[in-house]
């Protein structure tokens, strides 16, 4: 039963869609053209960019951050460097 109502769904859908037409389709693509490259719309793009290029510098510093401190340990228990001064590569 579900079958066959999600078939006449796409049917329905399909028949709809087609009497629409390109020219539907073209008009809907060119308000949404029209929509994203307004003035307010790259106004929002660039402060989400600059917002995720901030936050990925942050996130990396503290990655980086906290991979030096686990190796200072890791050097720590495993008595590396014990009583030698670290060689430059």
């Amino acid at each position: 039963m579900k079958l066959i109502i999600f078939v006449a769904g796409v049917a329905v859908g399909f028949v709809i869609g087609s009497r629409a037409g390109r020219g539907a389709y073209e008009n809907m693509r060119r308000k949404w053209r029209g929509f994203s490259g307004s003035d307010p719309v790259q106004k929002v793009k660039g402060d989400v960019r600059d917002l995720a290029d901030r936050a990925a510098s942050d996130l990396g510093d503290k990655v980086s951050e906290a991979v030096g401190k686990a190796s200072d340990k890791l050097d720590e228990v495993t008595g590396k460097n014990a009583g030698t001064t670290p060689t430059e590569a």
